[in-house]
């Protein structure tokens, strides 16, 4: 699994748009099992929190699947809590 850390600039639903410390866009969709839920994103969103992405990238999607959110101060991959 990759990572990539920077902040959430876009949120739809279980999509996201994350820019990197390098100024790279990324594109996510939060997987299934998640670390956190669609309604969790927008709160990152607003508060501009610099978050790390563990996410894996399928071969049949333009953006890659997110499945561990965690703010990037964290040490622990405990579920972000609003």
């Amino acid at each position: 699994m990759q990572s990539a850390e920077g902040v959430i600039t876009l949120v739809q639903e279980g999509r996201f748009a994350l820019v990197t410390n390098g100024g790279r866009v990324m594109q996510f969709l939060l997987a299934r099992n998640a670390s956190l839920e669609p309604q969790d994103l927008p709160l990152l969103k607003r508060n501009q929190r610099r978050v790390r992405v563990d996410y894996t990238e399928p071969s049949r999607l333009v953006a890659h699947v997110a499945h561990m959110l965690r703010t990037a101060d964290e040490i622990s991959t405990e579920r972000i809590e609003p």
